[in-house]
């Protein structure tokens, strides 16, 4: 590579920390996990190696950082929601509890659908004996 490519790209990598808010949320996090890292080092009297929550805290500044100069490289930018999606996984999930319920309770089946159960059907269906009263009216 000539000595001339260098601001080329400088100028691409600047242009790109710019535009991209992907990079410039993982810079932000990476330097919010430093500080919080530093402010509990200089806080306690312990042993960087032992303290398991600092050493999260620094990992986790580290892998920001590297997902940033990756985006940065690449041109990567933030994936999109996909929101329909799951609006479409709760509807589903909402419409076949109400199928369980309205399946498992007969009196609710009736007050919602209005209609007559199947037990009300066939007592409907058998003819009754008719009292003595009204088979001397006929």
């Amino acid at each position: 590579m000539a000595a001339s490519d260098y601001p080329d790209k400088a100028g691409v990598y600047a242009q790109r920390l710019i535009d991209n808010e992907y990079v410039q949320e993982n810079l932000v996090q990476a330097v919010e996990s430093l500080r919080a890292a530093y402010r509990r080092a200089s806080k306690r009297r312990v042993e960087p190696a032992r303290d398991e929550k600092l050493r999260r805290q620094v990992r986790q500044a580290a892998l920001s950082l590297r997902e940033a100069a990756s985006a940065l490289q690449s041109g990567r930018s933030k994936p999109k929601k996909r929101r329909g999606r799951r609006v479409l996984v709760v509807l589903a999930v909402g419409a076949g509890a109400a199928a369980a319920i309205l399946a498992s309770n007969e009196e609710l089946r009736r007050k919602l659908l209005g209609g007559e159960t199947a037990i009300d059907q066939q007592n409907a269906a058998t003819p009754t004996s008719a009292s003595p009263q009204e088979t001397m009216a006929a």
